[in-house]
């Protein structure tokens, strides 16, 4: 949505300089467009801030107690950098997880520097560079990538370096202050309160295909884009009747339910309970069963010949890249390959236990099988077809 708000904003400034019609000089209208475009791209961080300020019991909890390593140890069981072999993973993981705290308060001074960036050309070219390294350490960590973050944010810090006029100073604060309170209140446009709880425990629905030679490959997002929200992250939840205690990569927002999973270690039963007390079921027969026919007119078609896109192969690079990258997992990829004559929907979970280094799978249950067709005979010609007249 941060590329997309920056566009508004730029459409929404032009025309009202328009209406203005030259009531103002045309260098301050072009100030004023940057400073704004500015506080649009950095009240989103402001306001991942303001929320990770409210999580927990104290304005510091989130910075002092959260574990972030649990974050990556979540999208690795997701599917994210599973080429990494499971050890390698885990000395990955304990070399992070002493990190938790420095990296929390990074990650707090990040997002709250909006608040000061204005005062000065090169603090507001620092906080931009920063978003963007900041995005490229959340990719490396947990496979989501942010990548129109990355590029809007890069173009941002260069005008701002390259500007030719004095824009920023203590006398644009007040005039930045103002905009970037009204974001985060969600008076002229509504940032995602990122802020959570990371938690080592994930509850996740997969898909796996069997191929005409008999083959078992995993049905990644990877090949199921531009639907990787639907194969990739929590959407698959309708097609199962588990109740399910977090979001995305084993997010809560309640530091008590955070505390609890913490504590379970694992253990099957103290799981359990937690999914009993504060669970929710998000099946849906209807939306089951439009996804079951969807996947199999998709690679009922694909079998008797259909293209997968537009493009041919040499030419899918142009297409822009997914923001959810879980393309991996235990069984290796399906490309297109080779017919498939099954699919098979899963529902897993998975935790990963910091003292001792494993992760363990707690369920592996089939939800759905479906039998695809290899192809789909054309249906005889009539004698008027052959002969036309």
């Amino acid at each position: 949505m941060l590329a997309l708000r920056l566009l508004k904003a730029y459409l929404a400034w032009f025309f009202a300089a328009f209406l203005l019609n030259g009531a103002l000089a045309e260098s301050l209208l072009q100030d004023g467009l940057l400073l704004v475009l500015c506080c649009v791209a950095l009240s989103h961080y402001l306001k991942a801030a303001e929320s990770k300020l409210r999580l927990g019991p104290h304005w510091w909890s989130w910075a002092w107690r959260n574990r972030t390593h649990c974050l990556i140890a979540s999208a690795y069981s997701w599917g994210w950098a599973r080429f990494l072999s499971p050890p390698t993973a885990v000395r990955v993981l304990r070399a992070a997880a002493p990190l938790n705290r420095p990296l929390n308060i990074a990650t707090m001074l990040l997002e709250l520097s909006p608040l000061v960036a204005f005062a000065d050309r090169w603090a507001l070219v620092a906080a931009l560079a920063a978003t963007v390294l900041f995005n490229v350490v959340v990719v490396l960590a947990s496979g989501i990538f942010f990548w129109e973050n990355i590029a809007a944010n890069a173009a941002l810090a260069i005008t701002v370096a390259a500007w030719p006029r004095a824009l920023f100073g203590l006398s644009a604060l007040p005039l930045a202050l103002p905009v970037l309170v009204a974001a985060v209140a969600g008076w002229v446009w509504q940032p995602w309160p990122l802020g959570w709880w990371d938690t080592p425990f994930t509850a996740r629905v997969r898909w796996e295909v069997r191929t005409a030679s008999g083959r078992r490959l995993g049905l990644y997002n990877g090949f199921m884009c531009p639907y990787e929200r639907d194969f990739g992250r929590v959407l698959g939840y309708f097609l199962t009747r588990e109740p399910v205690v977090h979001g995305h990569l084993g997010t809560v927002f309640d530091h008590h339910l955070r505390d609890r999973i913490l504590t379970a270690d694992a253990d099957p039963s103290t799981l359990s309970g937690i999914k009993r007390d504060d669970g929710h079921v998000h099946a849906d027969a209807t939306l089951a069963r439009k996804h079951l026919d969807y996947l199999s007119a998709t690679f009922t078609a694909l079998n008797s010949g259909a293209s997968k896109g537009p493009l041919p192969r040499r030419l899918r690079w142009l297409k822009a890249p997914g923001g959810q990258l879980f393309r991996w997992g235990d069984l290796p990829s399906y490309r297109g390959e080779e017919p498939v004559t099954e699919i098979s929907i899963h529902y897993e979970e998975r935790y990963y236990r910091s003292a001792v280094g494993e992760f363990v799978t707690l369920t592996d249950r089939l939800l759905h099988r479906l039998d695809i067709p290899l192809s789909v005979p054309r249906p005889a010609r009539s004698a008027d077809e052959k002969n036309p007249r």
